[in-house]
Formats: structure tokens, sequence, C-alpha cells
């Protein structure tokens, strides 16, 4: 396991070295982690976009030909004006919690938008020269309540299952569930 900041820390990995890579990268605009030039506080959807298209670019580099990159990322709101004080953000103990962002002032989303981040990233790598094999819908069953009242709360996130190659390493009965007669 490689601790730190991605875009370094993916360096020191030989080419083709890994056959699987799981990750979950910091969210588009919703904490910050305090650390100068973190990923995720980038002042526009696009340039998060270009900076997630970057790490994956060397992801690419060292994932083998038959290797298999799961991607799980969270959505964001557009806000009416940027929340960069942390004051209305959550506080239930968890580091970093107290930190969160509203995302604002996207032009040409409206406030209350959807940005659709996890699609944005999806489509940039899929132009960039990966496989889009699957979008999974990661169910939350008990998820984080919201103080929204206009709009159900978001109770799933995506997991998308990207490769290099049109065949790649895939065990689907490592993951089979039993079926039953009915």
């Amino acid at each position: 396991m490689l601790v730190g900041d991605v875009r370094k820390a993916l360096r020191i990995l030989p080419e083709k070295s890994i056959q699987t890579c799981v990750t979950s990268p910091p969210y588009w605009g919703l904490r910050d982690y305090g650390t100068p030039g973190q990923l995720g506080l980038e002042p526009t959807p696009e340039e998060y976009v270009a900076n997630m298209v970057d790490v994956f670019s060397e992801v690419w580099r060292v994932l083998r030909d038959d290797g298999a990159l799961w991607l799980n990322l969270g959505d964001s709101y557009n806000g009416s004006a940027p929340n960069r004080s942390g004051q209305n953000g959550y506080n239930d103990g968890r580091k970093n919690r107290n930190k969160r962002f509203s995302v604002g002032g996207v032009e040409g989303l409206k406030p209350k938008d959807l940005v659709g981040i996890p699609w944005r990233v999806a489509f940039a790598l899929q132009a960039d020269g990966w496989y889009l094999r699957s979008d999974i819908i990661w169910n939350k069953s008990n998820p984080m309540p919201e103080s929204v009242t206009d709009r159900p709360t978001k109770a799933h996130e995506y997991i998308f299952l990207l490769s290099k190659s049109k065949r790649y390493f895939y065990d689907a009965e490592a993951i089979r569930e039993p079926h039953t007669q009915i």
C-alpha cells in the first residue's frame, strides 16, 4: 500500500507492475484535507477532471495491459456561492469533517444543479484511451442524512470499471452469488 500524494507515490512504481487499482480519490469541492495543492479543491469541474486524467495517466503507466481500474467517485451540487469557511460543515468526530465545502458559482450551471463529476471523469478517461467497461451503483443502505427538503437524499455513488485493453483480467466466478430458483 502506498500512502501520500498519488502524483508522487506512483512515480516510484515500475511500468506495468500492477494488475489492479482500486481507488476513491477526493471528491470535487467537498472537503479540505489541509494539504496545499491537494486534489479536490480545484476552482472548476474542468480543472478537477483534467487533474484526474493526469493522475490516471500515471495509473495507466503502472497498470499491466491486462489490468483493471476500479474508480469510486461521488458527486457534488452547485451552490449559489462558494462556502470555503468550513462553518456549515458537519462535525461528527471524523478528522476534517468540519472542513466540508459547498461548491458554488460553476459557470453554466444553475444553483442546486447536480454537477455530474463522476460521469465527467469517466468520459474524460474514456477519451484519454481507457475502456469504460461498466458503471456500478454502490447502493448505500444507510446513507448520511442530508439537510435538504427539495430532493431525495443521495443514497448511491458510482464505481467505474475501466481497463487499458479490450481484454483484461476479470474473475466473474470470484464475485458470483448463488442463484435461487423460483
